[in-house]
């Protein structure tokens, strides 16, 4: 009995310590897990920063920009060119040259000028002036013919192209004319018609009408000056950055294109200019821009509505980080939850590059003490037109271990922050970018004699890479521009005497 008690009795301390060491086996095992867990998140590496230093190319830019010239206009300029009595000659009326005529062609009314779509047309009024100069039956005999006045329509037809000069070239032929008082002389009982003789006139090589009008348009009507300026323009520095250091761009021209089309109411010559842009600290000595070069057509199918401006631009860390110690260092952020005041208070912030994408490190006080690190991935969202910082999270929290349900609202506050604060400086820079682009056409092209149309700039895409130092914006953007000519001027009409022997 008393063995019995004994043996009971020990089982039962065996069975005590037993469960006393599991207890003891779970609670160090939950401890080395714990202090594993603590050890493995204090010695966690913040993410790498990269070493590269990056040298960025930029595509050529497109500048696309039509030219246009109303036929209102051209018909202004022929008429301002051509007005009154322009063309005095004299002709003889036979091949024996026994009479012979002084003439006056006059333009009583404005000329017009239309389109087939693919030939110019020249509504050409007249009225013709005449009168016996010399005659078979003694000059004295000449006193007592009449004067003759008659009156046309000269109907004449073109293409029209640009010369290597950028002159507008054509080869008017006489298509129809239509007499409204018929151009006659009386030599005593003898009629002449001069219908066959004015004919000859309008239709004559060198001293004709149409050699007239061929030789004034070419002469008076040049885009050379229009592109000239264009392309000067384009090729000027662009201010971009005034402070720490001044910055500017500019673009230099390297190829241009041309396409020539006549429609129902214009003329018009696409324009494509091929440029790459250059960054720049210093203009003092700028290489000399490329020559504008002669005209050259191009394929219509090459033909883009869409200028594409390639755009690169540039933030370097040291900035960002100047940024964001302005906006946020030593600055209180309030958060409150279930009717409690938070304070987190900023101590430090430092922006890297790493190889995990953008990363943030904050250092932080009061309510929630800590040394965070932040990783985002800057991206261009093309709908809304703005810079934003993707999937922007923490990476690791050194100090406080494990976030519970109380801290989750000073994270979220911190991260919000801190995010806010950093995109500001970066899309600051996006938005420069719709201002340079119009810069860069339209400077100096609005006058009386040319005016420049340019449709909102958009920012089609934004390649963003990150090196040591900077992060590189790489920007195609894309816009619509336009030229017209309002008025070309005429100099000084046209006055043509001359004399046939």
């Amino acid at each position: 009995m008393c063995i019995n008690a004994k043996l009971t009795s020990r089982f039962i301390s065996l069975r005590a310590m037993k469960k006393t060491l599991i207890i003891i086996g779970i609670v160090l095992a939950l401890l080395g897990s714990g202090l594993y867990f603590f050890f493995s998140q204090r010695q966690f590496a913040p993410p790498k920063a990269v070493t590269d230093i990056l040298k960025i190319d930029v595509p050529e830019s497109s500048f696309n920009l039509p030219i246009t010239l109303d036929l209102r206009t051209l018909s202004d300029f022929l008429n301002g060119k051509i007005s009154g009595r322009f063309l005095e000659t004299t002709l003889y009326l036979q091949e024996s040259k026994k009479e012979r005529i002084a003439l006056a062609l006059i333009k009583p009314s404005n000329i017009q000028i239309s389109s087939t779509g693919k030939e110019l047309v020249c509504t050409f009024p007249l009225t013709i002036e005449a009168h016996l100069i010399e005659s078979r039956f003694w000059n004295l005999f000449t006193k007592l013919i009449k004067p003759v006045s008659a009156s046309l329509v000269v109907t004449l037809s073109s293409p029209v192209t640009l010369d290597n000069s950028w002159h507008l070239k054509t080869k008017f032929r006489l298509i129809s004319y239509r007499w409204i008082t018929e151009p006659e002389v009386r030599l005593g009982p003898f009629k002449k018609n001069l219908s066959g003789t004015l004919d000859n006139l309008i239709k004559e090589e060198k001293q004709g009408l149409t050699a007239m009008l061929d030789r004034e348009i070419n002469k008076g009507v040049s885009l050379q000056n229009t592109v000239a300026e264009i392309w000067g323009d384009i090729q000027n520095p662009i201010l971009v950055n005034r402070k720490p250091t001044p910055v500017w761009i500019r673009f230099l021209c390297s190829d241009m294109k041309e396409d020539f089309h006549l429609e129902k109411s214009r003329i018009v010559c696409f324009t494509h200019i091929k440029a790459k842009m250059m960054v720049m600290t210093d203009t003092t000595n700028l290489p000399r821009p490329h020559r504008l070069p002669a005209f050259k057509l191009m394929k219509a199918q090459a033909w883009d509505p869409l200028s594409h401006i390639y755009i690169y631009a540039y933030t370097s860390f040291d900035e960002i980080n100047k940024r964001l110690e302005e906006l946020v260092t030593g600055k209180d952020i309030s958060v409150t939850r279930y009717g409690r005041n938070y304070t987190i208070s900023i101590k430090n912030i430092n922006a890297y590059a790493s190889s995990d994408g953008l990363a943030v490190s904050v250092k932080t006080g009061k309510d929630l003490k800590g040394d965070f690190f932040l990783i985002g991935h800057p991206e261009f969202d093309v709908p809304s037109q703005t810079l934003r910082i993707r999937n922007f999270d923490f990476a690791v929290n050194a100090s406080n271990i494990l976030v519970n349900k109380g801290d989750d609202l000073l994270h979220t506050r911190l991260r919000d922050i801190v995010a806010a604060k950093l995109n500001l400086g970066l899309d600051t820079l996006i938005t420069k970018i719709p201002t340079i682009a119009t810069n860069a056409i339209a400077t100096g092209n609005s006058g009386k004699v040319i005016k420049l149309t340019m449709k909102d700039v958009k920012v089609n895409k934004c390649d963003i890479l990150m090196g040591k130092q900077k992060i590189h914006f790489r920007i195609d953007t894309e816009t619509i521009a336009a030229i017209k000519l309002k008025k070309i001027k005429p100099g000084k009409p046209l006055r043509i005497k001359s004399g046939k022997d």
